[in-house]
């Protein structure tokens, strides 16, 4: 039996709007919307729409919201869920 290499899927940096949309768990549409009303980080390579995933990131990082150290602590803090086992 000969040993297999493991396969390295290369993640693009560069995401089309179709990917973007994937990435955010919205839908093409949303993204048009958000590029129209200049709420999203993009690029325009030519005529199409590039989108860094790691502007991406930090946008979605930027929004309004609750993180995980304050989701966790105030479940914990109000007895709202039982502490998870460690």
């Amino acid at each position: 039996m000969t040993p297999t290499t493991p396969v390295q899927i290369i993640q693009p940096r560069y995401l089309d709007v179709k990917a973007a949309a994937a990435y955010l768990g919205t839908t093409a549409g949303a993204i048009y919307a958000a590029v129209a009303r200049r709420q999203i980080p993009f690029r325009r390579l030519g005529a199409k729409l590039v989108f860094d995933r790691q502007e991406l990131d930090a946008y979605m990082h930027g929004l309004e919201g609750v993180d995980v150290a304050e989701a966790v602590s105030r479940t914990l803090n109000d007895g709202t869920v039982a502490a998870l086992p460690k």
